[in-house]
């Protein structure tokens, strides 16, 4: 990992920096990636050179706070969209705990921070893909901690497998949800490709089709994540967003949550092959 982000680092992110630095772009402002083909696998974000402990020389991360987007046109119409302040966000948080043991622990931080009023817990049996479908109209934030498959024969079957069938992007389109605000993803490889198709500049991602689906700012993840670090992660990311109190819960803040909440494990000596695959998509 440490050779992949230097070669990153020196052949694309280092000379993008410099670029940046030389318009004036301000240290620890945000940055878009907007990737194609199979630069969009790879971490850009956390692009630098490492020591043998993982602890960061030099690097993109001590500079920008880095977003991703499928296309322009899909950051665009989130930026559109989106409606900065409004009514207090609830938060749905649906899993599969007997698959993933940490699911329990991730949701038992949930507990300790949100309100019962503002936290939607639907795990184990409780996740079926209905009652899930139905609290989405009226939950504006999603946290999804299970699995997730990608379909490349049909891209919108694709989905996050819950306890009696799978939650397609298929269904989520469909409900056309009129709040949808902010996903995280904790699920596998819902940020990243799987498409071997010969046109690499089209590729559908679970975390790019729930902005296609109307969600604005997504957390996901370009490969399989560590189990144990989905409680550490969203503890950080939530205690971020919670920071100024609930009424005052942005998903704009959602990229610097990410941000914040990585550069936490990677200062706690987290392997770097673990907290680089959190990733922060949209606006």
């Amino acid at each position: 990992m440490g050779n992949i982000l230097q070669l990153l680092w020196k052949s694309v992110c280092q000379p993008i920096a410099l670029a940046l630095q030389e318009m004036g772009h301000p240290t620890g402002s945000r940055v878009w990636w907007c990737p194609v083909g199979r630069l969009s696998a790879l971490p850009l974000h956390a692009a630098g050179i490492y020591n043998n402990k993982g602890v960061l020389i030099e690097g993109f991360p001590d500079l920008y706070v880095s977003s991703y987007t499928p296309t322009l046109s899909s950051l665009n119409a989130s930026r559109e969209t989106a409606v900065k302040g409004g009514s207090e966000p609830r938060l749905l948080a649906v899993g599969q705990s007997n698959a993933l043991p940490k699911v329990g622990e991730e949701f038992s931080k949930l507990k300790r921070l949100f309100p019962r009023d503002v936290l939607t817990i639907q795990d184990g049996e409780a996740a079926e893909t209905d009652t899930v479908l139905s609290h989405l109209r009226d939950h504006s934030w999603v946290h999804f901690a299970c699995h997730g498959s990608l379909d490349e024969s049909s891209p919108f079957k694709s989905g996050f497998v819950l306890y009696d069938k799978k939650l397609s992007l298929r269904d989520i389109m469909q409900a056309k949800l009129p709040n949808a605000e902010l996903a995280f993803l904790a699920a596998c490889h819902s940020a990243a490709s799987e498409s071997t198709s010969k046109t690499p500049d089209e590729v559908l991602t679970l975390a790019a089709a729930m902005q296609f689906c109307g969600f604005r700012s997504i957390v996901g993840t370009l490969w399989t994540m560590s189990d144990s670090d989905g409680p550490v992660l969203a503890e950080k990311f939530y205690m971020h967003m919670m920071r100024n109190g609930l009424d005052k819960m942005d998903v704009r803040d959602s990229a610097e949550a990410v941000h914040l909440a990585t550069k936490s494990m990677r200062e706690a000596g987290v392997p770097p092959h673990r907290w680089t695959t959190f990733v922060h998509l949209g606006i």
